[in-house]
């Protein structure tokens, strides 16, 4: 078996630089947009109700679209399809942040635009790494993946706040849009990696990458996406309604942090395996993480429940990326990757909706029950989430 590689190593392979710093800045987007369009959307139209709708619609239309456009980019090539992509993400910022739209409708629109045509660049980054890399160090390249991604989500809603607050929205909105073109334009026109011929790739895998004994997985990542979602506008809440300072900041400073650190730690400590038993462990150990927010009402405890949980959001998208990567033919990893987006997309944007709804219909101690249901109700599942590597 050979030995796998270290983090050293695997960033001083060609075109692995080039991966890291422009795939960091081509998720600006999304890091910076959930949280970024409601503050746009009240500054355009002057009403919360609608920037949230427009945070919604690009959230929602972004995971529903992700693995139709992974599986074109499969098909066609990455730089056909992301061309295609750009035109619209471009024309569509230009759009909502210039016009001054008489209905409200038109900006919701403008928002599923922008959320049909970002770039998937996490997709594509990974993607690429294995072009380049061995599956022993799939583990370590999802770690490094993982650290990237909690490093936007960390940096991302605290750029756009600041650039809104200290000039305005609309160039808060153009810096992730400049980023994201900058990023997807370095990782995809200006790489030195050869990922292969597509037009031979695709025609040796004519299917879909979806089947029924994936959706156990895909599932469980919707339930995470809703319970990370769900936590996060309980703190907001919390901050607001318990009269708790820089309860906000600092929670999203300690998790945010700890699921950066935790990710590389997980990959440099814990070899590279085919199977989703860690996962399901970790799944497990974040699940009662989050039965501590049940419990704990002051800022210290709660940011503590906050330092718990990072222990295991670092580890646990790694694990489903790296297990996706391992077992997945190079003609369908586009596609693949997108779909465990897709999923906790779409499980961030359920999570959010609902939650906001019941802090505003019932109460905070309500919504507070949402978060556990969220993680009680797949670990269920757990026990036949056995990934489908064994299958012919």
């Amino acid at each position: 078996m050979a030995t796998e590689a270290t983090y050293k190593k695997l960033i001083s392979l060609e075109g692995a630089k080039n991966l890291i710093f422009f795939g960091a800045l081509g998720r600006a987007p999304f890091s910076m947009l959930q949280v970024g369009m409601v503050i746009f959307g009240n500054y355009k139209t002057g009403s919360y109700a609608i920037g949230g709708a427009m945070a919604a619609s690009f959230s929602i239309s972004n995971a529903l679209i992700q693995p139709v456009n992974g599986r074109l980019v499969d098909k066609l090539g990455q730089k056909r399809i992301v061309s295609i992509l750009l035109t619209g993400f471009t024309t569509s910022s230009l759009l909502i942040t210039i016009g001054d739209f008489q209905s409200e409708l038109v900006y919701i629109l403008l928002s599923v635009l922008l959320g049909i045509s970002v770039p998937n660049i996490g997709a594509y980054t990974r993607r690429n790494w294995k072009a380049i890399t061995s599956e022993e160090d799939n583990q370590k390249v999802q770690a490094i993946e993982s650290s990237i991604d909690e490093l936007n989500f960390l940096l991302g809603p605290s750029v756009f706040a600041t650039v809104s607050n200290y000039i305005n929205p609309i160039i808060a909105l153009y810096i992730a849009a400049i980023s994201s073109i900058t990023g997807t334009i370095g990782v995809v026109f200006f790489n030195s990696i050869d990922i292969g011929n597509v037009k031979e790739m695709a025609s040796k895998n004519t299917s879909v990458w979806f089947s029924r004994n994936k959706a156990i997985l895909l599932i469980s990542l919707v339930f995470l996406g809703a319970c990370l979602s769900s936590i996060s506008v309980f703190v907001v809440a919390k901050e607001d309604l318990g009269n708790i300072k820089n309860l906000t900041a600092f929670y999203y400073l300690v998790n945010g942090f700890t699921a950066l650190v935790s990710a590389l730690l997980y990959g440099y400590f814990f070899k590279n395996t085919k199977s989703l038993v860690n996962y399901n462990f970790v799944f497990l150990f974040l699940a009662i993480s989050v039965s501590t927010f049940y419990f704990f009402e002051t800022r210290n405890l709660i940011i503590f429940s906050g330092f718990l949980c990072g222990l295991g959001i670092g580890p646990i998208f790694l694990l489903a990326n790296s297990y996706v990567s391992n077992v997945t033919e190079s003609g369908k990893l586009t596609e693949a990757f997108s779909w465990l987006a897709s999923s906790v997309g779409s499980g961030i944007a359920i999570g959010s909706t609902v939650t906001g709804y019941f802090i505003e219909s019932y109460s905070l101690n309500t919504a507070q029950n949402l978060f556990l249901i969220f993680t009680i109700i797949p670990i269920f599942l757990l026990p036949f989430n056995k990934g489908w590597h064994n299958e012919k």
